[in-house]
């Protein structure tokens, strides 16, 4: 299904349901759906044709729906840079990806270089344009016609590029089909039980792919009304769910861990909560039974999945116990196995890596043939997580092939926070990993050699400024040398185990 037809539907189904409630804002489906094409058709009489890229800085918002059904419908491709990313990440992405518009969140447009500006056409949503030449997002879409563009698109088609670490430490733009990402969300309508009747908490952030085009799309496949938080607030969190009920809500184990343990915590406040959807990062030991104690009426679902796949697992809420641990099996329609280095099935119980093939897998990584060839091989996608299953094809996660730190539900590669550590004149060599954290699932530490003094503040500052915030190491270990094999490969595994050793 081309993705505009999901709330074109939900609108014919249920034009006066409210859709969106954020903050004091609220639209219906009706309005939410006339809004999209005005959305299309504006970018249509700008000359953006299908295949043309346009991106979005953006926090959660009713303006980054209707940007991305708008997207959808007028056959374009949407980019979705972050905006915690710092002013020379985001500048790196628009030089690759050259999109013909730019859509903003006044919070962050400042953080846009002069070049970016002058060269992209911008518009600000949230807030007033700042520099001369920009104009409000009200404006794209005031006098737009309300009808559909009529526009014929192709399911096959990219409708969206989200990003993820690479291997070469630089980000990489999964570029993902209308088909794949109507395939995700629909699994995830069933596994997660979504129904009309719920209410659904949009708290992850909608730049990543769980939190618009999976875990939103889902909530709008079911015509249910979903209830947008601009930035995470457990307290916040907690008021709305008593206010406006909500029933259902997809977080990154940090964000439910911040809910147990928030000051406003009540159980009372949250009755009408009944399912917590998970993933994003592992589910740390324990935080299932945790979540089961405080809210026992709540079921928690765990899910695994990838920018590039979609969701591949799922723990139900009643397999947390006679499965922890485990992250489920197979999702509804996902075709996964365990194998190894050569591609061949491995038993059961034996460590292996997961592989999947389907309709939602990616296109593959924008401007960069190494990368796909690297992930794809003989139809499957070789996800890079190491695991096993059971006799009954429950999955254990053990690590990742590839050194990506999952922090927060956000990948970090350690060669981005590497080649911002090098740029300093007091360091001589660095290399950086993942240990656990408690908070945060894993955090990026830094082994640094000094060529002259420099204090670790200095060094965690220096990063700050040229990476997104979640990417700076919490902390930097001074060693005389760093350990590495004959060929030169560093051993990155000694360095996390002789750290975890103190």
């Amino acid at each position: 299904m081309e993705l505009g037809e999901v709330l074109r539907l939900a609108a014919r189904r249920a034009p006066e349901k409210t859709a969106i409630i954020a903050g004091g804002r609220r639209l219906d489906f009706r309005e939410y759906d006339r809004l999209a094409n005005r959305f299309a058709n504006f970018l249509i009489a700008r000359g953006v044709g299908p295949g043309d890229r346009i991106a979005t800085l953006l926090f959660n918002s009713p303006e980054y729906g209707i940007v991305h059904f708008g997207n959808a419908r007028a056959g374009s491709v949407l980019v979705h840079i972050p905006p915690l990313y710092a002013a020379a990440e985001i500048a790196e992405i628009v030089e690759r990806t050259r999109p013909r518009l730019l859509v903003v969140d006044a919070a962050v447009q400042d953080r846009l270089g002069a070049d970016v500006a002058a060269e992209i056409p911008l518009v600000v949503a949230g807030g007033s344009p700042a520099r001369e030449g920009t104009v409000a997002f009200a404006e794209t879409i005031e006098g737009q016609p309300d009808a559909a563009p009529g526009r014929s698109i192709d399911p096959a088609a990219p409708v969206a590029m989200t990003f993820t670490g690479g291997t070469t430490g630089r980000p990489k733009g999964a570029v993902v089909s209308h088909t794949a990402r109507y395939v995700s969300a629909a699994s995830t309508a069933r596994e997660h039980r979504i129904t009309e009747q719920d209410v659904v908490g949009v708290v992850v952030p909608m730049f990543h792919a769980v939190g618009l085009m999976i875990w939103y799309q889902a909530a709008i496949l079911r015509c249910s009304t979903s209830v947008i938080f601009r930035r995470w607030d457990p307290a916040e969190f907690i008021a709305a769910t008593e206010r406006h009920g909500i029933s259902s809500v997809f977080l990154v184990p940090v964000q439910v861990r911040d809910l147990l343990h928030s000051p406003a915590f009540d159980p009372k406040r949250l009755a009408p909560l009944t399912n917590i959807g998970v993933g994003g990062a592992p589910t740390p030991p324990g935080l299932i039974e945790e979540c089961r104690a405080a809210l026992p009426h709540c079921g928690y679902t765990d899910h695994y999945g990838q920018s590039e796949t979609g969701p591949l697992t799922i723990l139900k809420p009643e397999d947390t116990r006679t499965h922890a641990g485990t992250v489920g099996q197979p999702a509804e329609g996902v075709e996964l196995r365990i194998v190894d280095g050569d591609g061949n099935p491995v038993p059961p119980g034996t460590v292996g890596e997961l592989v999947t093939r389907g309709p939602y897998l990616m296109e593959g990584y924008f401007g960069d043939e190494e990368e796909t060839a690297r992930y794809f091989r003989d139809g499957w996608g070789w996800t890079g997580d190491l695991g096993s299953a059971d006799e009954d094809g429950y999955v254990t996660l053990v690590g990742r092939s590839r050194e990506i730190i999952i922090s927060g539900g956000f990948n970090i590669h350690p060669s981005e926070v590497e080649t911002a550590l090098a740029s300093h004149p007091a360091v001589e060599d660095c290399t950086v990993f993942g240990v656990p954290d408690e908070r945060w699932g894993e955090a990026p530490v830094a082994c640094v050699v000094r060529s002259a003094e420099v204090a670790e503040e200095d060094l965690i500052t220096h990063c700050t400024e040229r990476l997104a915030r979640y990417k700076r190491p919490r902390e930097i270990v001074f060693v005389d040398t760093i350990p590495r094999t004959p060929s030169g490969k560093v051993q990155k595994p000694h360095l996390r185990d002789a750290y975890l050793k103190g």
